[in-house]
């Protein structure tokens, strides 16, 4: 079989994978953190006269990343406005009246382009701006593309960069409050939900078009499992007398479990090959699992199975499942079938002899 195709198919996946990243507060609820609470959050903070004493640090960020806004003073002539009503009852996320000038924001994390613009600005130039006034029309998106000419993109990723720099000196220059920490998680919150939209939507693309062989991946990597659970079986008839094959199959978070038991005993004890793939390369471990323990049982099965093992542990209600593991530094099919073996034999043992 050529593997040079799933090879490759392996290294542009790559790129898509999504690296576990800092957890905010605001990724804490059920329901995630939409568009609405975000742009109330984002009018507090830019609002140099909140209680949140950081002055015009996510304002004058703002204006740094719009063009032609130098000479602009950061500073509100009166507090945000949220959704402004048109005349055609249309709503416009966010006003922001400047010392003189006037922008007008909308918000897009979630949503396409389908605001009535032209309302929007009719709106704008009769009643928000001021003949003297400079008017700027923003689309923050996690894009920074804008359908409208007239509309400045802007994207989060653009506007983090900028007030966190900001951020950083007013933490150097002033002594640690509450809303600094909030603001600096609410950044991190904002990082992470607009880099995965746009990660997912590339990853969407790329798993449709690589579709069939991806599918052809899975199945191989199924008939891989497969053949060494049944190496694994082999083995244990093989070897260990009295064995009767019973093997069930998981897929645990991250990787394929084995477990191998004997059909003749009365508990669910098993061995257990774990095929951890966390990481980039595949971690495998052997743990035992003896189920139904009480004190006297407990004792025996340590004294009987410990020895090089990384970790002992128990589960279950009232401790009553004893867990041993080994680790393997790396796949060894012998190896690893050998301590399968090696681990079943005293099972077997411990089973059909201890436990009576």
């Amino acid at each position: 079989m050529d593997l040079e195709p799933f090879r490759e198919l392996l290294r542009t996946a790559i790129n898509f994978y999504q690296p576990r990243r800092e957890q905010s507060v605001f990724a804490l609820g059920g329901r995630g953190y939409y568009e609405n609470p975000t742009t109330d959050l984002l009018a507090f903070f830019l609002d140099p006269e909140e209680s949140h004493d950081l002055g015009d640090c996510f304002l004058a960020s703002l204006l740094e990343c719009l063009p032609g806004t130098a000479e602009l003073n950061p500073f509100l002539r009166e507090s945000p406005k949220r959704e402004v009503l048109t005349h055609a009852n249309n709503r416009i996320d966010l006003v922001l009246a400047g010392e003189g000038w006037d922008l007008v924001l909308e918000n897009k994390i979630f949503h396409g382009q389908v605001n009535p613009f032209d309302d929007y600005e009719a709106f704008a130039t009769q009643v928000i701006n001021g003949d003297d006034r400079t008017l700027l029309y923003t689309v923050l998106s996690p894009s920074g593309q804008s359908s409208r000419p007239a509309w400045h993109g802007l994207s989060y990723g653009q506007l983090i960069g900028a007030t966190r720099q900001r951020l950083a000196h007013q933490m150097l220059t002033n002594p640690i409050n509450k809303w600094q920490v909030i603001a600096r998680d609410f950044l991190l919150h904002l990082e992470n939900l607009t880099m995965e939209k746009a990660m997912d939507a590339n990853a969407i693309n790329f798993v449709i078009e690589n579709l069939s062989q991806i599918n052809n991946l899975v199945r191989l990597k199924d008939k891989v499992i497969d053949a060494l659970d049944g190496k694994v079986v082999e083995a244990l008839e093989r070897e260990v007398p009295n064995y009767e094959r019973y093997t069930r199959r998981h897929n645990w978070k991250n990787g394929p479990a084995l477990r191998f038991a004997s059909d003749n005993w009365k508990t669910w004890s098993d061995v257990v090959l774990y095929l951890r793939s966390s990481s980039s390369t595949v971690q495998p471990s052997i743990r035992v699992y003896l189920c139904e323990m009480d004190d006297s049982l407990r004792q025996q099965g340590l004294d009987l199975f410990v020895g090089g093992e990384t970790e002992v542990w128990h589960e279950g209600k009232g401790n009553s499942i004893l867990c041993l593991r080994w680790e393997l530094e790396h796949f060894d099919e012998e190896e690893i079938i050998s301590l399968i073996v090696e681990k079943m034999k005293l099972l077997m043992h411990f089973e059909h002899e201890l436990r009576r």
